[in-house]
């Protein structure tokens, strides 16, 4: 029997509670919604989530000194504007796991944003002015860990092929 709406969004919540993803909503002026927008187009990403995700992560790679020189040379960040409350502005939202916004803390201290719409809006402004070409990497997913085949699973993967193996040569 099919799960009904609600039990399906009540496994999904659960899911995202032990995953420990949290939604992020960020306001924004429309021209940082537009140079998201052309970003996204760019790099070919439709979901907004996966591409402030992957921004996130790979300008948080390039350390302190990196973000600043990246960041701070191309924007003056003025602490008395109040983002929150700008006309015409538009909410950006997204689901973030604790690694993604632990990065994002990173990228408003070391930019020395007030807060995270800032930080964001700061980040896409310079990946924006990069161009089409140069702002691709920041756009693709970022390198995982190798993942490593337990033992006792290669164990039994190596005997399963050496079986089949067997088997082939005994049939010849």
């Amino acid at each position: 029997m099919a799960l009904t709406q609600k039990q399906r969004d009540e496994r999904t919540a659960l899911k995202r509670h032990k995953a420990g993803e949290e939604e992020l909503r960020l306001r924004v002026r429309p021209g940082t919604k537009q140079a998201l927008s052309d970003l996204m187009a760019w790099a070919r990403i439709e979901e907004q989530g996966e591409a402030l995700t992957w921004m996130i992560h790979h300008v948080q790679e390039l350390g302190r000194d990196g973000v600043i020189r990246f960041i701070g040379s191309r924007h003056r960040l003025d602490h008395g504007e109040n983002v929150a409350h700008i006309t015409g502005s538009e909410m950006i939202r997204f689901r973030a796991m604790q690694a993604t916004r632990d990065a994002m803390a990173c990228l408003v201290d070391w930019s020395s944003a007030k807060d995270q719409c800032a930080a964001m809006r700061l980040v896409i402004h310079a990946l924006h002015e990069c161009g089409p070409l140069r702002c691709i990497p920041f756009l693709t997913m970022p390198p995982r860990e190798p993942y490593v085949i337990p033992e006792r699973y290669a164990r039994l993967l190596d005997a399963e092929a050496k079986r089949k193996t067997l088997r082939i040569c005994h049939d010849d």
